[in-house]
């Protein structure tokens, strides 16, 4: 017993890796820790010092392997162990960890349209109030010298869907099979199957049936920006609640309460697509490539 994960969700970000979490969790032989997107693999072993809004994201990563291992500790005898990361498919560095430490493992991939996951992140950092600039175009603009400035992965809004060139560092390691590959239009359309293809991929019991009900992880813009801040940086009322209440119960409830805040089918705006598909419509074409796959609807 290596007390590591026999599966792992890697990604992508924004592309329903929040629900997945949630709903395999409901799996009775299923065992996922508490805690979403340990980065193990990205950051074993540094010394973090992300800067940057937001960077307490990057710097409060599990670094450590006895600390990695100690959340699977609880999991039952015989459960089919996993966690999710999506930072794994953006990671130059945690194929080749991934593949030292458990080269047998079993790895989930969902892929979002590039351009609608870039507007989806971008809208996910405005909605955590992380993210200074109104103008969408602006940030894609500011990538460069925000990660020069060690600013956390997620400001590169246009480097986390390169499927193509992720994915190709983890071919190079993995056998193809050790891939689930499903697209974020195969979970939208048809959920549960999405989900009973992964217990069966993974060896679990594929005959329960979680509750999907709930909309995990929406991004939107937040229609009162004061209220926003309230829900999602630190001030003295949540900091009292903190004192009495689980941390997983508190963001339940932060995120119930953001929801009713949030404005819904924001549109891309013209300058910012034209960016987007500037850098990234060559990739989609050689990721159709590669995974032998139409994803012409991606690139209208």
């Amino acid at each position: 017993m290596t007390g590591l994960p026999d599966f792992l969700i890697i990604g992508a970000a924004r592309a329903g890796t929040t629900a997945l979490h949630s709903y395999l969790r409901q799996n009775p032989s299923v065992f996922m820790p508490t805690v979403k997107e340990p980065n193990f693999f990205c950051f074993e072993g540094e010394a973090l010092a992300c800067k940057g809004p937001g960077a307490d994201y990057i710097n409060n990563s599990v670094v450590d392997i006895d600390a990695y291992r100690t959340l699977f500790a609880p999991a039952p005898a015989n459960s089919i162990c996993g966690e999710a990361s999506p930072l794994y498919l953006y990671s130059p560095k945690a194929p080749g960890r991934i593949h030292h430490h458990i080269p047998n493992v079993r790895m989930v991939v969902i892929l979002r349209n590039p351009v609608d996951q870039a507007l989806s992140h971008y809208l996910y950092a405005v909605k955590q109030r992380i993210e200074p600039l109104e103008d969408f175009a602006a940030a894609l603009d500011a990538e460069d010298e925000r990660l020069e400035a060690d600013w956390q992965p997620l400001f590169g809004y246009s480097r986390f869907p390169r499927y193509a060139e992720q994915l190709s560092r983890y071919f190079s390691l993995f056998d193809r099979n050790q891939f689930l590959i499903r697209t974020y239009e195969d979970f939208q359309t048809d959920p549960q199957g999405l989900i009973t293809d992964i217990t069966e991929f993974i060896g679990a019991d594929s005959g329960f049936r979680p509750d999907i009900s709930s909309q995990l992880n929406a991004g939107g813009v937040p229609r009162s920006r004061l209220f926003q801040d309230f829900l999602m940086k630190p001030n003295p009322i949540t900091g009292l609640i903190a004192r009495v209440m689980p941390q997983e119960m508190r963001w339940k409830i932060r995120d119930q309460l953001s929801r009713f805040n949030l404005k819904r089918g924001v549109e891309m705006p013209p300058r910012a697509r034209a960016i987007l598909q500037d850098r990234l419509l060559p990739e989609i074409e050689t990721l159709e490539q590669m995974l032998e796959r139409d994803l012409s609807a991606w690139r209208a």
